[in-house]
């Protein structure tokens, strides 16, 4: 699913494709998987099968895997992007080879935007859920200032083709490689397939990282928003670079 861009034809990797094989990638992964863990390791450690669709690399994987001390199942579209190999499966997460109502906790952290049917996603994460078991998903913004990917500000905001001539003109890939992403509504109706219940917990993933002391200068605008009244300050979050949900499969 974290498919790396690269260029057809050429033996230069793309500035994505360079970043996932960086030193900077794999510290940020020991960061991700901290914050997963201080916001949904309570319901990793209470269950009994957890899958990891899209894991990539494998590396935020190995790591929850240490922290919570459970095996995760890992699913990557892409066997060439996987280092840590260890119980990882290579499967589309819209057509997972698995019976239905398996899983009893899935991480889908930072995939949809890689799909091309994101509906068709999170139609399959209803199917292998157990009733009454979540998915936690970690979702980026379509609206977000700066491009997670390829770090350029605004490229998500482009459409498709002046999306590919800008990370040409700037030499960090040959097109933008089919990444989609979606606003907030947009991302709630293709999460809103039936059997799904959506929970949207970002100010809880936000109160949960910043009480651990991770955060660093979002600490202070925190301190802000948590004065505001919730509905205003719910809104300003669904504007925000990212939102965290869990979806929970109805009994």
């Amino acid at each position: 699913m974290s498919t790396p861009p690269s260029g057809a034809g050429s033996a230069e990797r793309d500035y994505y494709e360079a970043f996932l094989a960086s030193r900077e990638y794999r510290e940020s992964r020991l960061r991700k998987a901290a914050v997963l863990d201080a916001v949904v390791g309570r319901e990793i450690r209470a269950a009994a099968v957890v899958g990891d669709l899209g894991s990539g690399t494998g590396l935020l994987k190995r790591e929850l895997e240490k922290l919570s001390g459970q095996p995760v199942l890992g699913f990557e579209v892409d066997p060439r992007v996987v280092i840590e190999r260890g119980r990882t499966c290579v499967a589309d997460g819209t057509r997972l080879p698995v019976a239905n109502a398996s899983f009893d906790f899935l991480i889908v952290n930072h995939i949809y935007e890689h799909v091309k049917e994101p509906r068709e996603l999170f139609a399959e994460v209803a199917r292998i859920l157990k009733p009454g078991a979540c998915a936690y998903v970690t979702a980026g913004s379509r609206w977000a200032f700066l491009e997670p990917h390829y770090r350029l500000p605004l490229l998500s905001w482009l459409p498709r083709g002046m999306a590919d001539r800008y990370v040409r003109w700037t030499g960090r890939a040959k097109s933008y490689r089919g990444i989609r992403f979606l606003g907030y509504r947009s991302l709630q109706r293709a999460m809103g397939v039936p059997g799904l219940r959506i929970s949207d917990i970002t100010e809880r993933a936000i109160r949960s990282v910043l009480s651990g002391g991770g955060g660093g200068r979002w600490q202070a605008v925190w301190r802000v928003l948590s004065i505001l009244p919730g509905g205003l300050r719910r809104g300003i979050l669904r504007c925000g670079p990212q939102w965290f949900f869990l979806l929970t499969r109805r009994d």
